[in-house]
């Protein structure tokens, strides 16, 4: 879908449909367009509440086919959130049309994203495994700046980091059947490729050279063997310490020999967004190609029950030689994370951060598809981390780290245990990845209660995976390269 500029008066411009956010405080349009908005106002046909729209044509004078209202509310209530969830109903609203046209609302500068944010998620459907598709026609969507001089190079960031998220959708929105370690692992190969960034996969026989005991400790009870992939992106200067994103790639999680209740274990299909989102995000940087340097790591495993799976009360080694009593299967993806940190130290990192569906902990205490959790001992990166939510739509909440929550991952059997109990989850499995992320600036991304949108109804969310992670860590990246979008 090509996003641009749109030039000239509203009246004048070609396209299947105009659409204007209006707040419920009263119309903002002026001109011949204006004087129609008024009518609908006058008319009561068209008041401005929060998600109500309103279609006037044809139109006398006006070149465009159509004109859609789309009500914002009060103004004094209004935020970015609003216009994203906007532009999200209008979208769906004329998928069947070609050429649509956004006027602009308040400042430009500071709200063109959100609709593009809103207009390319809402668009979004999956329906590669049905028979019948429901495709969208929308080739091209402008946007009028009110004069407001954007870059097209912003637009184009906007729409990529969009894109993007939908990329990070369709991966974990397919079933575990069509993608399994392997599959993820190859899918990964051809986006590289796609992108000329070099990709690596190590296999199994290459991760036990490694000694990474706790992820293939995880990996044992399936016939889906593991992998290992490493993204390596090379903008920045030869020698510049990268930035490190580690996402957890369970392709399955039944909770293993702890196995998780059978209503709604469909959805841990979906327990591999962390890796998704990383490499949805790398290939978001070779498309914007910013001039920074970046690694993105993704273990990748199955987590199954067999006769040769892990157990509760076995000891796994990591691969920089700490022990870890296992409490839970269930409680596998910070095992696999944690020697993908120990190896992300090996680069010299500027920051690593990863993201992963950690723990059911996070979506009680955050609620879901609100924010995410964000913890760290780096208050630096963390304040960046959360600016960056901020800016895309993806907010971060930070959660505390202290020293204190450690007790609750000791043991007399290990040096840690792999769950620590029922109180603060999401802080004690984090816990326990700041045992292995040591060495360099840290911080840790708990997508749990974000991943998933269950209802089907949200505006730009269709029901399944939200793609969450790619937006806030490609905004973060891009403003540590000094690519300020506004």
């Amino acid at each position: 879908m090509e996003c641009r500029i749109a030039k000239g008066k509203y009246e004048d411009f070609k396209c299947d449909a105009l659409i204007s956010f209006q707040y419920q405080d009263g119309p903002n349009l002026n001109g011949r367009l204006g004087k129609v908005v008024k009518d609908a106002y006058k008319s009561g046909h068209f008041k401005g509440h929060s998600g109500e729209l309103f279609q006037i044509y044809p139109l006398k004078n006006v070149r465009a086919a159509r004109l859609i209202l789309m009500g914002l509310g009060k103004k004094a209530k209004s935020g970015s959130e609003n216009i994203r969830k906007a532009a999200g109903l209008a979208i769906r609203l004329v998928r069947k049309l070609k050429s649509i046209a956004f006027l602009p609302v308040d400042d430009s500068a500071e709200t063109i994203a959100q609709l593009i944010d809103g207009a390319i998620l809402g668009d979004y459907r999956f329906d590669q495994l049905k028979s019948e598709k429901n495709e969208s026609l929308i080739r091209t969507l402008s946007f009028f700046t009110g004069g407001v001089d954007i870059p097209q190079t912003h637009i184009d960031a906007f729409r990529i980091m969009n894109e993007g998220t939908l990329i990070a959708r369709d991966l974990a929105n397919m079933p575990a059947n069509l993608l399994n370690p392997e599959n993820l692992a190859s899918d990964a190969v051809d986006l590289g490729k796609a992108f000329n960034i070099p990709v690596k996969v190590f296999d199994e026989a290459q991760i036990k050279r490694l000694k990474m005991g706790a992820l293939l400790g995880v990996a044992q009870g399936s016939a889906n063997r593991p992998k290992f992939v490493i993204w390596e992106y090379e903008g920045g200067p030869s020698g510049q310490a990268p930035i490190v994103l580690v996402g957890k790639g369970v392709t399955f999680d039944s909770g293993g020999i702890s196995i998780k209740p059978a209503e709604g274990m469909e959805a841990m299909k979906g327990d591999m967004g962390g890796a998704a989102a990383v490499i949805s995000v790398m290939s978001v940087l070779g498309a914007i190609k910013p001039n920074i340097n970046v690694v993105g790591i993704t273990p990748l495993v199955e987590n199954m029950p067999s006769g040769s799976s892990y157990r509760p009360g076995d000891v796994l080694t990591a691969s920089n030689g700490r022990t870890i009593e296992i409490i839970s299967t269930d409680a596998e993806g910070r095992l696999i994370l944690a020697d993908a940190l120990v190896y992300a130290k090996r680069y010299n990192p500027k920051y690593v951060i990863d993201i992963a569906t950690l723990t059911g902990a996070c979506v009680v205490a955050l609620g879901q598809n609100i924010c995410a959790g964000v913890m760290g001992k780096d208050q630096g990166l963390i304040d960046a981390l959360l600016e960056a939510g901020q800016q895309s739509g993806e907010r971060l909440w930070q959660l505390p780290l202290w020293d204190d929550y450690q007790e609750l991952i000791k043991t007399a059997v290990a040096d840690m245990k792999n769950t620590g109990g029922r109180w603060g989850g999401a802080i004690t499995a984090a816990c326990l990845l700041a045992n292995f992320a040591e060495g360099y600036s840290w911080a840790h991304l708990d997508i749990a209660g974000t991943d998933h949108e269950e209802t089907g109804n949200h505006p730009y969310r269709y029901k399944g995976a939200t793609g969450f992670g790619v937006r806030v860590l490609s905004r973060f990246i891009l403003n540590e390269a000094g690519m300020l979008l506004g």
